[in-house]
């Protein structure tokens, strides 16, 4: 009987020490997970600003290329009328 309450215990024993180190592990994870969103957050002013500047720019290309083809068809209605 002894043999088995051994066994027992030392199966305990294991499980306790692997409960502990998954307690471990957890709180390594957590950290770890806490840590990427406090980089992410401070990156996050630094993406708002790429953010910005791609807004910007599309606005400018937008503007740039409305004026083109309006000088464009400007320009087309012109010459059709210059013909006649």
């Amino acid at each position: 009987m002894s043999e088995f309450k051994d066994r027992r215990e030392a199966l305990e024993a294991k499980i306790s020490d692997l409960e502990v180190t998954l307690a471990n592990l957890k709180s390594q994870l957590k950290a770890e997970t806490e840590r990427e969103q406090h980089n992410a957050i401070d990156r996050l002013e630094e993406y708002l600003g790429d953010i910005d500047n791609k807004h910007a720019n599309l606005q400018d290309f937008w503007k740039v290329l409305r004026e083109e083809i309006k000088d464009l068809f400007s320009s087309g209605s012109n010459a059709t009328g210059k013909d006649r």
